[in-house]
């Protein structure tokens, strides 16, 4: 069983933590509550589009990929029917 805890910010946000001393790495996972079963039967394809407009940047954030590689990490995405996921992963110390 993994343990975790569960906490619910007053903006409704829901943040899972779970520590593992074991590896020198961190997980972030931010999941979206949309995927493609909420598109219209006629207009498909926003989920994943929305999902790929992340790594574009916006005026807060110009480059999404560079802060973490340059911290020795990585980061992805996916979007599936339920939800749209990005993740990265870096070694903790630079967290």
């Amino acid at each position: 069983m993994i343990t975790f805890q569960r906490y619910i910010l007053d903006n409704g946000l829901k943040v899972l933590v779970h520590e593992d001393d074991s590896t020198p790495m961190v997980a972030v996972n931010v999941l979206y509550d949309v995927g493609s079963r909420d598109e219209a039967p006629d207009k498909t394809g926003f989920a994943h589009l929305f999902e790929h407009l992340m790594f574009g940047g916006s005026a807060h954030i110009p480059d999404f990929d560079d802060p973490i590689q340059l911290a020795g990490g990585e980061n992805n995405a996916f979007t599936n029917s339920d939800l749209t996921s990005f993740y990265n992963v870096l070694p903790a110390r630079n967290i």
